[in-house]
């Protein structure tokens, strides 16, 4: 970030300052979210949960292009589903000028809302969870 920051042609100002705030501190909470479901998971099962990685591990990686050249499907799926798309596609178009609305600069804020359901089924698996005695 030290290299990007300066050399990325974005006109710094205090709103887009932070907007980049919000989208490193709700991405770190959306993943956080994420593994508190791969948590809920592991209650139920003995096999490793290796689909979670598509998730975690998969979103790191859709990251590296815009979401919309994966298509309106992924897109929505990204942002309604996993809100991904929440923290990283939509505050970028408003850090880079392609977006003038607000709206575009607060959507991370609207990420959190994944924290939730998240805890929500983690509170079921502990209310679910049988332990084995040993």
């Amino acid at each position: 970030m030290c290299y990007t920051i300066p050399n990325s042609g974005v006109i710094w100002t205090w709103d887009k300052v932070l907007t980049l705030v919000l989208m490193i501190l709700c991405g770190a909470a959306v993943f956080f979210g994420l593994y508190i479901v791969y948590a809920f998971f592991a209650f139920f099962t003995i096999e490793g949960l290796e689909f979670m990685n598509i998730l975690t591990h998969g979103g790191r990686e859709f990251g590296r292009y815009p979401f919309s050249i994966y298509g309106s499907g992924v897109l929505k799926f990204l942002t309604y589903v996993i809100p991904l798309a929440l923290f990283q596609y939509y505050p970028l178009l408003y850090l880079l000028d392609r977006e003038k609305s607000v709206f575009y600069m607060l959507t991370p804020l609207i990420s959190l809302l994944f924290i939730i359901p998240c805890f929500a089924f983690f509170r079921f698996g502990l209310r679910r969870y049988k332990s084995t005695g040993s």
